[in-house]
């Protein structure tokens, strides 16, 4: 009976250490996961950041925005969203030749981003350049060809920019 005492205690030990070894392992497996979380946490400061912005340009916060915009876009260099946000908000604070190049570079990433033609083209108008901001309106026909919110939205400032 000492025997079979003997090799159940042997039994349950070596049961003991093979569910400590897979303790170890799984816990070892969280830790390789919640680092990948971490560095996926780092992407998503950037996201974090653009939501903030959004929260400020929605408030028409825009010079609050701006530095949010430029912490996503370290994180992100190549958010054509990014991008058209900095420049619509640097348009907002009348900071121009700043939008124009936030609208350019998103738009040499994303030629047909919808937003940033459109708001390209109200910065032309800004800038006194309704022949551009009728440039921006005939791409913006052919990017939406059965009509967008942005090309009509652009059509009426143009109308609007002709009349005054």
């Amino acid at each position: 009976m000492k025997k079979s005492t003997h090799y159940l205690a042997i039994g349950l030990t070596a049961a003991g250490l093979s569910l400590a070894a897979m303790s170890a392992a799984l816990a070892f497996g969280s830790d390789d996961s919640s680092s990948s979380s971490s560095s996926s946490s780092s992407k998503s400061a950037g996201s974090e950041s653009y939501t903030a912005a959004m929260t400020k340009i929605n408030a028409g916060d825009y010079a609050s925005a701006i530095p949010l915009l430029q912490q996503s876009l370290a994180s992100n260099p190549k958010n054509p969203d990014a991008l058209n946000e900095l420049g619509f908000s640097y348009r907002k604070l009348g900071h121009l030749s700043d939008s124009l190049d936030a609208y350019r570079k998103a738009l040499a990433i994303e030629p047909n981003h919808i937003d940033a033609n459109e708001y390209l083209g109200e910065l032309y108008l800004q800038m006194k350049r309704p022949d551009l901001a009728k440039q921006q309106l005939t791409l913006l026909d052919k990017l939406c060809p059965s009509g967008c919110e942005q090309r009509t939205e652009l059509q009426e400032k143009i109308s609007g920019y002709q009349g005054s």
